[in-house]
């Protein structure tokens, strides 16, 4: 991981001094669905959590325990070219979340989905929130931050123009 300027804070520590150490807690779910189409929902997880070196045993559970919390358990063994994009962005979330980050960073996790889905998805994240996960989310979609976030940032070109809660916004 390359930083062209600036420091990394977790919990008020620099990580940029072992980032190796810090990175394990954090989950990244990048805009772009990052998983293998030929693969079936459960192999994807257990190479995706296979990269945080998380033993055989704990990885089984975990990626159990995944798809049952976002409703996908019984389809763990279809592949991913035949899920819809609602499906895809949960498979792609539970990727994220296997090794139980401590933070969780979202780049337009809702892009492209059905209502239904952007709900769905939109209430996952709820969920991981209310179990202490902290959750940076970015989006364009105002309603959206202003359902999920404390404190918004607005950014353009790499520089933070305004911040703090929608009401400091207005």
């Amino acid at each position: 991981m390359n930083l062209d300027n600036g420091d990394i804070l977790l919990e008020g520590v620099n990580i940029k001094s072992d980032i190796d150490k810090y990175k394990v807690q954090i989950g990244i779910v990048p805009q772009d669905i990052a998983l293998y189409q030929n693969l079936s929902a459960y192999d994807n997880l257990l190479f995706w959590g296979s990269l945080y070196n998380i033993p055989e045993i704990e990885l089984i559970e975990a990626a159990n325990s995944v798809l049952n919390q976002f409703g996908m358990y019984n389809k763990r063994y279809d592949k991913i070219k035949t899920y819809s994009g609602g499906m895809k962005r949960k498979i792609n979330i539970a990727c994220s979340i296997l090794h139980n980050p401590t933070l969780l960073l979202l780049d337009e996790p809702t892009v492209g989905l059905d209502p239904q889905s952007t709900i769905d998805t939109i209430e996952l994240i709820e969920g991981l929130n209310s179990k202490g996960m902290t959750i940076i989310y970015t989006t364009h979609y105002m309603k959206v931050a202003e359902r999920l976030c404390d404190k918004i940032a607005i950014i353009e070109s790499g520089s933070i123009m305004a911040e703090g809660t929608l009401a400091d916004l207005d």
